[in-house]
């Protein structure tokens, strides 16, 4: 009987990884590699602060190229109706497609070659719910784009709203992949 109580726990165990998996898939999809050897910047967006995240983000994460950060947009679909939830979902898979063109322009008008890993570096989730969101005390509705920095592990570093606190986040992130670096090269010196 014990052995059977402990199996049915484990199958309750299983069943609920991929409801916590999914959590953090984009609008693809894909898994997030959150935490995955990469640091990441993670904005929280809505459809009211989606220009002032065109306007600012993207030459922040140009200026960000040499940490390679992986970048996740939760995009806050609270204050969409229901029956529009799907065509949201299918405007941040346009808007995905839009971004990465956009990115590839910029690395091409500073005279780079786009990084291979571009594609694969952004992704935007579409949070039906708004639980990031509402982790991060945002209210349905809000106007700021608020954006963190996590280190290669997932663990948080700083936050603080977007643009307003882009050089501090900048400066963390950067400390964080310095960090990374030298834990390389001792780890190479063994």
């Amino acid at each position: 009987m014990k052995k059977v109580a402990a199996l049915a726990c484990l199958l309750a165990l299983l069943g609920a990884i991929p409801s916590q998996a999914a959590e953090l898939k984009d609008v693809f999809g894909r898994e997030v590699p959150v935490g995955k050897g990469r640091p990441t910047l993670v904005l929280y967006a809505n459809r009211g602060s989606r220009d002032e995240l065109r306007q600012h983000a993207y030459s922040f994460i140009y200026d960000l190229r040499e940490e390679r950060p992986i970048v996740l947009i939760h995009v806050d679909l609270r204050d969409v109706p229901g029956l529009f939830k799907g065509m949201a979902r299918g405007e941040i898979k346009k808007s995905h497609r839009e971004s990465i063109e956009h990115m590839r322009n910029i690395f091409r008008q500073h005279g780079e070659a786009p990084p291979p890993e571009l594609e694969s570096s952004l992704f935007m989730v579409a949070d039906a719910k708004g639980e990031p969101h509402q982790a991060m005390g945002l209210k349905k509705g809000f106007g700021q784009v608020v954006a963190k920095v996590l280190s290669p592990s997932g663990r948080e570093l700083a936050r603080g709203p977007f643009p307003e606190s882009a050089r501090k986040l900048g400066q963390t992130m950067a400390s964080a992949s310095e960090g990374l670096s030298t834990l390389r090269v001792v780890d190479m010196s063994r």
